[in-house]
């Protein structure tokens, strides 16, 4: 649970400090090339769109909010990704950056599903609840009156009829 609980403000962090960790590393201090820093200063603000994204539909579930902690599958995702992103800072490989990006990819399908199934759950759970009995005894039908008719005339007097 501390883990799951840890990863969930984590995860809010790491949406800047994961980035600006690829544009360091990466762009500053491991390149060659002045052209690097200059892809990595386009693609690093993508990169903290997509973790923002992921974490905004993790925390848009209830569950979530109301615990404060992310599920395992999400943990378990938000690891392998995280721990890419951290290890891409260091080595430049495409492998290890289509990686980062397959895994970001499974990062938000995976949070946007288990948004969509949880909402599906608790909105069939909402339909499918009886109506409210507020005073636990059966309501009695009352038939209306029919044999009582009020009129009231345009010059402002009253009659009522009966019809008993």
């Amino acid at each position: 649970m501390y883990i799951r609980r840890a990863l969930f403000y984590w995860q809010f962090i790491a949406a800047v400090l994961l980035p600006s960790w690829v544009l360091v590393g990466r762009g500053l201090i491991l390149s060659d090339v002045g052209w690097d820093f200059l892809l990595y200063l386009i693609l690093c603000p993508l990169l903290f769109v997509a973790m923002i994204a992921v974490a905004g539909l993790t925390a848009a579930r209830k569950a979530v909010r109301s615990s404060r902690a992310v599920s395992w599958r999400d943990a378990a995702v938000m690891l392998v990704w995280h721990a890419l992103v951290i290890t891409y800072g260091f080595i430049a490989a495409s492998a290890l950056a289509t990686l980062v990006v397959l895994v970001g990819t499974l990062a938000f399908w995976n949070a946007a599903y288990e948004l969509y199934s949880e909402t599906r759950t608790r909105v069939r759970n909402a339909l499918s609840l009886d109506p409210i009995d507020l005073g636990g005894y059966p309501a009695q039908r009352q038939a209306p009156d029919a044999a009582r008719v009020i009129i009231i005339n345009p010059d402002g007097t009253r009659e009522e009829l009966s019809g008993r």
